[in-house]
């Protein structure tokens, strides 16, 4: 067995063996009340321990690296959803101020908009975040780069974000691809 398949098989163990104390510690956080799907910070955290993993260095106490991991994920992941919510709430002041479509807007229909507007702010923080600036016409590069994250990641929050969306108006009797 080649060295590479014996670290990802000791790896794929070590998050086994401690998955149950790392899900505790995020539910204790209640992420999703705050918009911030669990999902994306397990994700996180495992591209953290495989970067440490993979660069074969010893690490001592493995419990206590994982809960330094953890720790800093969720600080990171807060830190940057206080700052997300700090602008979109700057954002939905002026919207509502100007109760007006933005310039550009996709939809025609004043009712459509609001409807449309409805389901995009009953998303969860980090797919709300990204399908807003894409109806404010930015574009993935534009996204990602302004809110420090990778194109794949912004990608995947602006499809999973469209879909959910998409669902939502099919429940209001709205066909997404029957909009203008």
């Amino acid at each position: 067995m080649s060295r590479d398949r014996e670290r990802s098989e000791e790896f794929e163990r070590l998050l086994e063996e401690f998955s149950y104390s790392i899900r505790r510690s995020l539910e204790k956080f209640g992420l999703e009340r705050r918009g911030i799907d669990p999902e994306d910070v397990l994700q996180e955290i495992r591209l953290r321990l495989w970067k440490k993993f993979a660069s074969e260095k010893k690490i001592r106490s493995r419990a206590s690296y994982i809960s330094v991991v953890v720790n800093s994920v969720l600080t990171d992941c807060l830190r940057r959803a206080r700052r997300t919510e700090k602008v979109l709430q700057h954002e939905k002041e002026k919207c509502l101020q100007s109760a007006e479509q933005p310039a550009g807007c996709f939809f025609s229909d004043e009712r459509t908009w609001r409807i449309v507007a409805e389901a995009i702010d009953s998303l969860i923080e980090s797919r709300r975040v990204v399908v807003k600036m894409y109806f404010l016409n930015a574009n993935l590069e534009e996204i990602a780069a302004s809110l420090g994250w990778s194109l794949d990641k912004t990608r995947n929050l602006l499809y999973r974000g469209l879909s959910d969306i998409r669902l939502k108006l099919k429940e209001r009797g709205i066909e997404y691809e029957d909009l203008p």
